[in-house]
């Protein structure tokens, strides 16, 4: 792919992660993990807010629009929602709560306007005690899955009857029948798999032709894949090593968004790749799906 990628704001975040869209503000959200940040990111102004939690939480995965306003986000093992207006904070769950050495990954909502989203040990050891959690827009959490090493990346097909799941451990990325009506997943397979390398999986999206849209962490790009026939069709290439999440936005929904990582990097990969941690965008031929809200 010959587009080049647009630095929108050279973040430098340690990891730079959790990208969502809101299509009624304009404006795209994204988190720095360990720091408990979120950014704003307004297109049009090219401002980008920065909102700090560091004295409230050790870490934020993700973040995305609520349907009532303000956002839901999931600090350490929590998910909790933000108003913008009162800068007030509300618990709405919490998992996992004998596992201090755990917080939530990548999280995203569903069309129904449930969110989704996965655990993983804060100094990943190889093992595979992470899990993949569901709450009902009343509050109510629920574990979808187990078994998960680092929980990431995930999207629907355009139909919504088929759900997208990375785990940074495995080279195959998972499909599951998705129910809408239920929020349960079922007939784990596997879409795709990577091929042997250094880069490993994380943030996903998927776009109106049923392609999935992969980050490679450690691989400098987003590759386009074929989850029905496991094959790749295209590479785009960013100027950070530590590629992390790819969402669809802007006016035309053509716009990819990408964040990406500037922890744990030599000198050698900052002489290579000079925009680690940075948000940049690339315009392309095709739509994305949108960002779901929380319906709570």
């Amino acid at each position: 792919m010959s587009e080049v990628p647009e630095i929108l704001v050279d973040q430098k975040a340690l990891t730079g992660e959790g990208p969502s869209w809101d299509n009624l503000q304009k404006v795209l959200y994204w988190v720095d993990i360990p720091r408990a940040h979120i950014f704003v990111y307004h297109p049009a102004s090219r401002l980008n807010q920065r909102i700090d939690f560091g004295s409230q939480f050790e870490t934020i995965g993700t973040v995305a629009p609520c349907a009532s306003g303000g956002v839901i986000f999931a600090p350490d093992r929590k998910i909790a929602h933000y108003n913008f207006s009162t800068k007030q904070v509300t618990i709405l769950a919490e998992v996992e709560t004998d596992k201090p050495e755990h917080r939530f990954n990548d999280g995203k909502c569903d069309p129904r306007g449930r969110f989704l989203a996965g655990t993983m040990r804060k100094e990943p050891d190889g093992s595979y005690p992470g899990a993949l959690y569901s709450m009902e827009k009343d509050g109510k959490a629920r574990k979808l899955l187990d078994g998960l090493g680092i929980s990431n990346g995930m999207g629907w097909s355009p139909d919504y009857r088929s759900f997208y799941l990375a785990d940074s451990y495995s080279r195959d990325i998972w499909a599951f029948d998705y129910d809408l009506e239920t929020g349960n997943i079922a007939h784990q397979r596997v879409a795709f798999t990577l091929p042997e390398g250094d880069a490993v999986a994380d943030g996903l999206t998927t776009d109106l032709d049923g392609m999935v849209w992969l980050a490679l962490w450690d691989g400098a790009c987003i590759q386009r894949w074929d989850p029905r026939t496991g094959e790749r069709l295209g590479t785009y290439t960013f100027p950070a090593k530590r590629t992390s999440c790819p969402v669809f936005g802007g006016a035309e929904m053509n716009e990819l968004y990408v964040t990406s990582a500037a922890v744990g990097l030599s000198e050698a990969d900052w002489q290579a790749y000079p925009h680690n941690g940075a948000l940049m965008r690339v315009r392309t031929q095709f739509k994305g799906m949108p960002s779901f809200a929380f319906g709570g």
